[in-house]
């Protein structure tokens, strides 16, 4: 395929330059790979020295300079070059299409290599039509111009596992039902609240106000580390700077006979970020004792660890008894009845915490032990932790500050067009009724707000809501999870919205139900109705085969076919079909069995056609 290049206009300056400062920035949305929006004008700046011949419409003083290109169709592959005395800057493979916002919390910034039939999915993709630009996590006091960093990778095996699971099959579907490249830009943060991605306006502050608030929280943060720095200073080389320092070798202390003397206690279950530990990452140890008699050790116990974040080795008695890298699996390990003594039997697990909460956690009913004969005694309450490597960021809650996330993670964004914005968030903020029921107004702010940022009051906004979870804060008078799904609903008020219900595949026990695949279809069959234009046909019954279809046979009398749907149509296979045929559907007093319908499952009407 031939190579195209973006028109620009090229500025000569006559102010001389040393080469020294001849170099070109461009932002990292304008990197090789980009997928940038069709039929719209697309802006382009960037820094440059003051004074040197440009490939730009024109060069500000202070060397910052923009142009843009008209709006084109989709297709590709396009170069852009600018060029700034001798250095020039070359972009290749830049593709014209459709670009999708993908964010919210958790769910969304979920990678596919974690989720169901990842496997399959990453061995054969193979799209380059489907491209990812994820923005690290970043934060700022004020809104930013430019993004902390990113790069733009194509859906092929080496790089899809890395993609929003959520907004790979929904670019999947599209991309398949469209021919047109599509491009996610993941900003997303694991436990983020709303308030982070909401701009002070949309808080009703003033931005002096926010960036006061994000200040004092980043003192306290301050603060708080250095505390817990002094506190950990009990284990000399424990606080290192890195935790991919080889320099530390790592611990042992999974024996029975440890020395305690200088390990604190813990709760659990309780991540230990809500334990004063904020913003401690690494690997900590967990030591707890248990009593048991002659009779109980002859069988073997089944010793339930609930959920660990991020991975866990278990020992017994000094014996390895599990391992587990999943942060919210569920652990239940089985202890031989020979790993067993009479009297005190001891507990160790090695935690590593790769990043944002850490430790034993989840409902204490998951943390207890278990006898031959099913009963159960609890293993919640004091254990004690020692810190084998760890570092300490006094910045690892900005995802719960107003305006941070919005900062930087989104702010910059607003500079390019895009076609539309794909959200699953909500659970940080359903914690209490209270707030769930703030989420209504909150919600309908930050769309709002968004789409006025980007200059196009009707931009598609498509969210996902809350998917079934059993999160132990119901009360006998309030769910704050039915609340806030109601919240959320409220939002389709607005025009150019919608929401993929996902109560049928979430799990009780995960708030990270694995199934994917069938929110991004779920919100792609949205957008292809929605945005695309294409209205899809559907059975209210669920049944491949479309009822109570008649076509005409020559003799005048009417027989039934059986049609099967293919996206917008119906497609009929029958010897009858000729030229002066008639087909109808639902033709009839009492059309019982009729189950066309389209995609929102209204009913089709009734017809009689010519063929």
């Amino acid at each position: 395929m031939n190579v195209k290049l973006l028109p620009v206009v090229f500025l000569l300056s006559t102010f001389m330059m040393s080469e020294v400062f001849a170099t070109v920035e461009l932002p990292f949305l304008f990197s090789d790979g980009a997928v940038l929006q069709r039929n719209e004008t697309v802006p382009v700046w960037g820094k440059a020295a003051a004074g040197r011949q440009l490939i730009v419409e024109f060069g500000d003083s202070d060397g910052n300079w923009h142009t843009q290109f008209s709006a084109r169709d989709a297709g590709g592959p396009f170069r852009l070059t600018v060029s700034s005395g001798d250095h020039s800057v070359v972009v290749r493979d830049i593709w014209l299409g459709d670009v999708w916002v993908c964010s919210g919390q958790s769910n969304m910034e979920w990678e596919l290599v974690n989720t169901r039939g990842a496997e399959k999915e990453i061995q054969a993709a193979k799209n380059v039509h489907i491209r990812q630009f994820k923005i690290p996590l970043s934060w700022s006091a004020t809104p930013a111009d430019e993004l902390a960093g990113g790069s733009w990778h194509p859906a092929t095996s080496q790089f899809v596992g890395n993609f929003t699971g959520v907004g790979y099959y929904f670019a999947k579907k599209v991309q398949a039902e469209t021919n047109i490249p599509i491009g996610l830009i993941n900003t997303s943060w694991g436990g983020s609240t709303i308030e982070s991605w909401m701009s002070s306006g949309a808080l009703n502050k003033s931005q002096s106000d926010t960036a006061k608030s994000i200040a004092r929280v980043v003192a306290d943060a301050g603060m708080r580390a250095e505390k817990i720095s002094r506190t950990f200073a009990r284990w000399p080389g424990a606080v290192v700077r890195e935790l991919a320092d080889t320099r530390v070798v790592n611990a042992d202390w999974s024996g029975e006979d440890i020395d305690e003397s200088d390990w604190l206690p813990l709760y659990a279950p309780l991540l230990w970020e809500k334990q004063t530990y904020n913003g401690v990452d690494g690997v900590i140890w967990y030591r707890k004792s248990f009593y048991l008699n002659a009779e109980q050790v002859k069988s073997d116990l089944i010793l339930g660890l609930g959920r660990i974040d991020d991975n866990d080795t278990s020992w017994l008695n000094g014996k390895k008894i599990g391992e587990t890298r999943a942060h919210d699996k569920i652990r239940q390990y089985r202890a031989p009845a020979d790993y067993l003594h009479k009297g005190k039997n001891q507990i160790a697990i090695r935690v590593e915490d790769t990043g944002g909460g850490g430790g034993i956690y989840s409902g204490e009913q998951l943390l207890y032990l278990q006898t031959k004969e099913g009963a159960r005694r609890s293993l919640a309450g004091e254990w004690k932790f020692k810190a084998e490597k760890v570092v300490i960021s006094p910045e690892g809650e900005m995802n719960y500050v107003e305006t941070a996330l919005y900062n930087k993670m989104l702010h910059p964004l607003f500079k390019i067009p895009v076609k539309g914005v794909l959200w699953y968030q909500g659970e940080s903020n359903a914690e209490t009724a209270a707030r769930a029921t703030r989420y209504k107004q909150q919600f309908q702010s930050l769309i709002n707000d968004w789409r006025a940022h980007w200059r196009n009051p009707e931009l598609p906004f498509y969210w996902v809501q809350l998917a079934s979870f059993n999160s132990g804060n119901d009360t006998e008078t309030a769910s704050p999870w039915a609340i806030l799904r109601a919240s959320q609903t409220a939002a389709l008020a607005l025009p150019n919205t919608g929401q993929a219900i996902t109560l049928d595949v979430g799990d009780s026990e995960d708030i990270h139900p694995r199934d994917k695949k069938t929110v991004g279809y779920r919100l792609a069959r949205i957008a292809l109705s929605k945005t695309y234009d294409k209205k899809r046909l559907r059975t209210v019954d669920g049944d491949d085969k479309v009822k109570s279809l008649e076509i005409s046979g020559p003799d005048g009398i009417f027989y039934p076919v059986d049609g099967e749907l293919a996206g917008n149509s119906v497609v009929i296979k029958s010897a009858l079909i000729r030229s002066n045929a008639v087909i109808r559907y639902a033709w009839d007093d009492n059309p019982e069995k009729a189950n066309l319908a389209d995609a929102d499952g209204l009913p089709a009407e009734p017809f009689s056609a010519n063929l």
